[in-house]
């Protein structure tokens, strides 16, 4: 499983319209150009953007990623809760630091 060509092939998706368009549509042809194993691949075509952030996803391609496929609502209501205790080493970069409003 590689982290660098699961995210190159998301980003790949949601930077080209009609790619992300075909993606839509069911046309996964487009994976085929990455280096992606089963699961990361199942994980694509499935949406499953817990399990994808679970593969340490950039939470900012991922957000990319689901705003271009589903409402931008959608993301907050069905991803946001689901992926709080899920380990993801992008996580504590994008964490507020555990000090921050304690007048440090």
């Amino acid at each position: 499983m590689s982290s660098y060509e699961l995210n190159k092939a998301i980003h790949h998706i949601y930077i080209d319209r009609d790619r992300t368009m075909a993606f839509r549509d069911g046309d996964f042809a487009i994976l085929d150009r990455f280096e992606l194993d089963e699961d990361e691949r199942a994980a694509l075509i499935g949406r499953d953007f817990p399990l994808l952030w679970a593969m340490d996803v950039h939470p900012v391609l991922l957000f990319h990623l689901s705003a271009v496929l589903n409402p931008r609502e959608w993301y907050v209501k069905e991803v946001v809760p689901k992926i709080r205790d899920i380990p993801n080493s992008w996580y504590d970069y994008y964490s507020p630091p555990r000090d921050a409003g304690q007048g440090g």
